[in-house]
Formats: structure tokens, sequence, C-alpha cells
């Protein structure tokens, strides 16, 4: 992401951030998925199949299908008085 700085926000400006995927055989980018502002936390499904990346600034939890790299569902978190999404915990059902 790219920042640049707001005198009224502690966390600045930001772009939309993204999620790089890799093949971890060949160690290349194989693809790349618009997330929400300054994504700062990701975690995947135990299956590999989902990813949840949480963006502080949007206040959002992107969904991503991580084998067609596509974003499948958005979840807007509600600030109550922190700066917005910024943890992820998986609990299986």
């Amino acid at each position: 992401t790219r920042m640049t700085r707001d005198p009224g926000s502690g966390l600045g400006r930001h772009e939309p951030g993204h999620l790089l995927v890799f093949d971890t055989a060949a160690g290349v980018e194989i693809g790349r998925v618009e997330v929400g502002v300054c994504p700062l936390t990701i975690t995947s499904s135990p299956d590999g199949r989902l990813g949840y990346v949480a963006s502080v600034v949007s206040s959002t939890v992107e969904i991503v299908d991580l084998e067609q790299l596509r974003v499948v569902g958005r979840l807007e978190v509600a600030r109550l008085g922190e700066p917005g999404a910024h943890g992820l915990a998986y609990i299986p059902a």
C-alpha cells in the first residue's frame, strides 16, 4: 500500500491494499487481489480455499477465493472507538 500523511488521522491516508498469492513450490507470484484499505491481518481456512483479510482503515474483512483469486464477500466491521478491523481468528464450527 502507499501512504501519505493525513494530519487528522493517526493512521495516515492509504490506498486499497493487495493480497499477493504465491506458488510455494516455485516461489513466484501467481496473482493478486485488491482488498480493503490498510490490510493488517490475514488468515485462511484450514483447507486453504478461502483467505480472510482484515483492513484497519476501511474497517472491513474481505473473503477471498484463493483458487479463483477473487473477493467473494466483504464484512463491514462497525467502529466502536478503535481504528477499525484489525484482528482475526478462525474458529471451526
